[in-house]
Order: structure tokens, then sequence, then C-alpha cells
């Protein structure tokens, strides 16, 4: 009997380490990035790009003011993290639970379709302080928030 409870206990641990192994090596997409956002893999680290995928292991660099959002195909969630400094991905993700929105099958397959290439995909660039957001719903409504500082230069 105590061989038989030592052999289940120890093929939950197995499943239990199988499964957070497999979530963490998931592929999360870069949808879009506002500001400078970095991924550090030990002494190097390098801009991160829309279309880009990152894992929950990999570790960010997030300057004042930047912004990532991820897509998580996989548990059909849009992640958007805003925390400033170095950190993994799943403790940002952790630290920011209420910008974590569930994802619908279209929408989700909508957004892969953009990040695959296949439809248009634009980065977000923060400049003197400001910002420009556009949504688009899947009815094809468009939101659009924008501040523009009054120092703000633009080019042709």
């Amino acid at each position: 009997m105590k061989n038989m409870k030592r052999k289940l206990i120890a093929l939950c641990l197995f499943l239990i380490g199988s499964l957070s192994s497999t979530i963490c090596a998931q592929d999360l997409y870069v949808y879009s990035i506002t500001g400078k956002v970095k991924e550090v893999k030990g002494r190097m680290s390098a801009e991160l790009n829309v279309r880009q995928t990152v894992t929950m292991k990999s570790v960010l660099n997030m300057a004042k003011g930047s912004q990532i959002v991820l897509i998580d195909p996989e548990n059909k969630k849009q992640y958007t993290l805003s925390s400033v400094g170095t950190s993994s991905v799943q403790r940002l993700i952790a630290r920011s639970d209420k910008s974590t929105k569930d994802l619908k099958d279209m929408y989700l397959a909508f957004l892969m379709k953009q990040l695959s290439g296949k439809g248009v995909l634009t980065s977000q660039k923060a400049v003197d302080g400001g910002y420009a957001s556009i949504e688009r719903d899947m009815d094809d409504s468009v939101f659009i928030d924008m501040e523009i500082p009054d120092s703000a230069k633009f080019e042709k």
C-alpha cells in the first residue's frame, strides 16, 4: 500500500512538472509596443519588435512609459503590460491582472491573421510624451484616442 502511494505521488509530481514546463514554454506573440521594450538574455538585450515571440520565462526590460501587448493563442488571452523595470513575462502578467482580456475565437483569428503578415499591423510610437491608440472592434467600428502635447513636432 505504501509503495502504491509513493508511485501515485511520484506520478502526480511528474505531471505537475510536465504541465508547468509546457505552460512556460508556450509562445506569446508581440502584438504592439509603445516605447522601448527589450528582451534580456543573459548579459545581452535586444529591442523587441511586433510579430516576435516570447515565452512566460522570457525576461523583459521595460522603460518608463513603455507598454507591450502580448497575444496568447493557447489560452485565448491578451495581456497589456506596462510595469517599469526588468522582470519575467510571467511576473509582469501576475502584476497586471486588470490588463488581461479574454479573446473570442473570431477576434483571436483576426489578431493571428495580422500577426502572420496577412493583415495590416502598425507599431505605436510615443513622441514627446504624447500617444495615439487605435482600436478596431469585430463590427469594424473604430475608436481613436489621442493626446498630442503642444511641443509635438510633426514630420512630413
